[in-house]
C-alpha cells in the first residue's frame, strides 16, 4: 500500500484495493473498443485514454500483468495507426508516463523497426497530410519520448541493427 494510501481512513483504504479489478475492467473496454478490421476505431480508444491516466496517477497499485498488457496493446495501437498523428500522440504519452513509471518492474519485449518506421516516414519523407505544424512537433516529440521509454525493453542486439541502419 502507498504511504498516501495508509493515511486514508481504513474504509476508503479498503476500498482502494478494488482499483486493480477497476483497472482490469477499464483494459478490456479499451480493449473491445478497437475493431481490427476498422482501422478508424482507433479514435474510439482515445476516450479512455484520460480513465488510463487516472490510474496511472493514482498511488494505488496495479497488476503488473495488466499493465504490461496495456503497454503491449498501446504499442501495437501506436504501430497500426500510422497517418493518425492524433491517435499517435495521445496513446505515445501514456504509453511513456507508463513505461517511465513502471519501467523496473515489467519485463518484455518490443521490437524498435516499427517506432523507427513511423518516425522516418511521418516526418522525414516528404508528407502533405492535413495536420498542422504544432500537432507534427508533438507527434516528433513523442515518438522520440517513446523511443527513449521504450530503449530498455529492445530485444538483445537491437544496438547493433540500429547502429547498422545508420551506417
Amino acid at each position: 500500500m502507498h504511504l498516501y494510501n495508509a493515511w486514508l481512513p481504513p474504509p476508503v483504504a479498503e476500498e482502494t484495493k478494488k482499483e486493480k479489478d477497476s483497472f482490469r475492467t477499464v483494459l478490456n473496454s479499451v480493449k473491445n473498443s478497437y475493431k481490427p478490421d476498422d482501422p478508424d476505431s482507433v479514435y474510439s480508444t482515445l476516450k479512455w485514454i484520460s480513465v488510463l491516466e487516472l490510474f496511472i496517477k493514482a498511488k494505488s497499485e496495479l497488476y503488473l500483468e495488466d499493465v504490461a498488457e496495456l503497454v503491449q496493446f498501446g504499442i501495437e495501437l501506436f504501430n497500426i495507426s500510422q497517418n493518425k498523428l492524433y491517435a499517435q500522440v495521445r496513446w505515445g504519452n501514456l504509453l511513456v508516463r507508463v513505461l517511465n513509471k513502471y519501467r523496473k518492474k515489467l519485463a518484455f519485449k518490443v521490437q524498435w523497426r516499427p517506432l523507427y518506421d513511423t518516425l522516418i516516414h511521418t516526418h522525414f519523407t516528404r508528407n502533405t497530410g492535413p495536420e498542422g505544424w504544432r500537432l507534427r512537433q508533438r507527434h516528433f516529440q513523442t515518438i522520440t519520448s517513446l523511443v527513449r521509454s521504450c530503449r530498455r525493453f529492445f530485444p538483445a542486439g537491437s544496438a547493433l541493427e540500429i547502429w547498422n541502419e545508420f551506417w
